[in-house]
């Protein structure tokens, strides 16, 4: 049979550990590469994660992640190049298993015994999800400090204290009601029988060497339940994954070069390993069509290969510069705007192979032509035009609409167009704004668009011409039940002869944010609006560029005044090729960015912050009055963590943002009400 990997043969051999026999020394060599039977896949590996049972094993690795080389001819499902996986099968459906089999209910305390480990800093994070308060056991300050700011434990023991026992029923109130041991050594175990309340269960999961003795009287006339649990079924398996997805939960690991195994095994049987560890394997070999989101389907995005003009790439003149403001990048809470470009982004700039002019060049550059087609599949919109920027989409939208004065413009009291793009509505387009203050002091509704419309006929007021709306707004959806109700009745105003309909525009900054976590299309959504300003770079990524929508002839007058507002560029393929490429990488990363700001949402209001805003996507809005801070007070704490925010309260996520920039962020605001409370 004849392998290809992307149209070159499979190597012959392969980087590997190798060791004789069980508890013999650890040799890294190559061996052969094995074909795969007609019922087999060949996974070239890119990573794998070391368990405590590989030390068992002596020890191979069993979790992983890589990519499809090579498929058998009975395969179905499976073609080369697509990412697999197996780490959620191995440690995921352990603990979660062992869950299920404490029995503990909602509102109950479980004990997670090796809570700092692998297994344990994703059972904490199961357990918390399904509603159990959490008593995490492990040891030392930096494990400590990540099963309670990372992981969410509710109390956390150091078991190497004096009185293990005595302290957990202090903290608890009696004990646990259940104790799940994903620790490898014997002493959790005795410990967990004496601090387990009455009628407890005691789950073993971890594989200690040697056997367990217990007081079986204490045991019996306590009424300790005493199990093992092993992994899950299928079932198990598909509701472990569903609440990875729902609750945002997150891998505590470090990345390790492959030669590095015997130190890990080492570490690993001193109990000084924190997290998980991964093994990067090599070289990739292989890079076939990565599955998309549904985004990305509907975008028709392909990934593209590169290899740079004349040996030169992106990467080889800039990798230091892009390393450092990556990390920065890390640390900034002030807006998604703040990203820098990824070596996807700056490979396909270097390589962009289209330098048209907006001016001159009457067809237009082929690059942008090719990014504005694919926004219109997205939106289903007849036509696209790419813009600078997210204010300039707007401003160019409502001066399109909007034809000969008086007018108003109906929105949002906080809407971006009015408060953050420097007055433009009354200069450029000659209107005046009607505000309005959400009634549920969220988002705007119909009954909202009813009371302050106006309608045509009373020459005291200038008549509403266009109702803007925006999604998201500070982070929050604006849902597509209430904005297909704005714009059916809007849409059914009537107005004079001769007059257009009252248009609705959406700015839609960040709409890829809001349909993403709605779960709904593009299309669909923007079925209620008659123009659409999309920004690329607010969470997406890209350098610079928007692109609005609307029809043929509404964005042939667009075009008008974009040039009026200096919108007009040259070379404009560079930058339309880095707005594929940033949007290619960035949109499957969303629904990881909206988790991680809900995980970290969660954690500062179980320490007392409230917010002034739904945490639906990718930003926190605190509400300083009720939490007793100011906006100096949280730049000074961040500044003291290394940390850019802005005083307003408004914490902004995205791909970019770094666990250690959100250990920081936990940190700063954990010490900025700790000390208020105290003063």
């Amino acid at each position: 049979m004849s392998l290809w990997t992307n149209y070159q043969s499979l190597p012959t051999t392969q980087w590997a550990h190798v060791f004789r026999t069980r508890g013999d020394t650890i040799e890294l060599k190559e061996i052969p590469v094995g074909n795969p039977g007609p019922d087999e896949v060949l996974v070239q590996m890119e990573y794998s994660g070391v368990c405590h049972t590989d030390l068992h094993a002596w020890k191979g690795g069993h979790e992983g992640v890589g990519l499809v080389a090579a498929v058998g001819s009975q395969v179905n499902g499976l073609r080369i190049g697509d990412t697999v996986g197996i780490q959620v099968l191995c440690a995921g459906i352990t603990v979660y298993k062992a869950l299920k089999e404490s029995e503990v209910r909602p509102g109950e305390i479980i004990a997670i015994v090796g809570a700092g480990g692998g297994l344990g800093s994703l059972a904490c994070q199961y357990a918390k999800a399904c509603g159990h308060k959490v008593l995490a056991l492990s040891s030392g300050a930096a494990k400590r400090q990540m099963c309670l700011y990372d992981l969410g434990a509710d109390y956390f023991v150091d078991y190497k204290s004096p009185d293990v026992a005595e302290e957990v029923k202090r903290l608890t109130g009696g004990g646990p009601h259940a104790a799940m041991i994903v620790s490898s050594v014997e002493e959790p175990f005795h410990q967990a029988t004496q601090y387990i309340r009455p009628g407890g269960t005691i789950v073993a999961v971890g594989l200690p060497p040697g056997k367990i003795c217990t007081d079986l009287f204490h045991m019996i006339t306590q009424r300790i339940n005493i199990k093992g649990s092993y992994v899950g079924n299928r079932d198990e398996t598909e509701e472990a994954l569903a609440i990875i997805i729902k609750a945002g939960i997150s891998v505590q690991y470090e990345v390790v070069d492959f030669s590095e195994l015997p130190n890990i095994y080492d570490q690993m049987e001193k109990g000084t390993m924190k997290g998980r560890a991964v093994l990067k394997i090599g070289k990739t070999l292989t890079r076939g069509p990565e599955r998309q989101s549904s985004l990305c389907r509907d975008l028709h995005f392909s990934p593209k290969q590169t290899n740079g003009i004349n040996g030169f790439t992106a990467k080889s003149a800039i990798s230091g510069a892009l390393e450092r403001a990556i990390e920065r990048a890390g640390r900034d809470f002030r807006s998604d705007t703040v990203t820098v470009p990824t070596e996807a982004v700056m490979e396909a700039i270097v390589n962009a192979s289209t330098f048209g002019d907006d001016i001159y060049d009457e067809e237009g550059d082929a690059t942008v032509n090719d990014f504005q087609d694919k926004i219109k599949a997205l939106t289903g919109k007849e036509a696209a035009l790419f813009v600078v920027s997210g204010t300039q989409g707007n401003q160019i939208c409502l001066r399109t609409h909007l034809h000969q004065p008086p007018h108003t413009i109906l929105l949002d009291y906080r809407a971006h167009v009015q408060t953050w793009e420097t007055g433009a509505i009354p200069v450029l387009s000659q209107a005046t704004v009607t505000s309005v203050e959400p009634k549920n002091g969220v988002h705007l509704t119909l009954d909202d668009v009813k009371d302050r419309i106006i309608e045509e006929g009373n020459f005291h007021f200038p008549p509403t011409r266009v109702v803007s709306l925006e999604n998201t707004l500070s982070g929050s959806i604006l849902p597509l039940k209430h904005a297909r109700e704005i714009s059916n009745y809007v849409r059914r105003v009537r107005v004079p002869p001769g007059r257009t309909p009252i248009a609705m525009h959406l700015d839609g900054a960040r709409l890829l944010e809001g349909i993403t976590a709605e779960g709904v299309s593009a299309r669909e959504y923007l079925d209620c609006f008659d123009s659409a300003s999309i920004c690329i770079s607010k969470g997406c990524g890209a350098p610079m560029g928007s692109v609005i929508v609307g029809t043929r002839e509404f964005i042939d007058r667009a075009k008008w005044f974009r040039k009026m507002f200096g919108g007009a560029t040259r070379q404009t393929g560079m930058m339309a090729a880095a707005a594929t490429a940033a949007m290619e990488h960035t949109l499957p990363l969303l629904p990881k960015v909206h988790a991680l700001t809900r995980r970290v949402a969660d954690y500062l209001h179980r320490i007392g912050y409230e917010f002034l805003m739904p945490v639906d996507t990718n930003m926190i809005v605190l509400d300083l009055k009720k939490t007793g801070i100011t906006g100096d007070d949280i730049v000074f704490y961040c500044k003291q963590q290394g940390l850019l925010v802005f005083p307003n309260g408004r914490l902004a996520f995205h791909h970019q943002i770094s666990e250690d920039g959100v250990a920081r962020l936990q940190r700063a605001l954990l010490e900025l009400i700790t000390d208020k409370k105290r003063f």
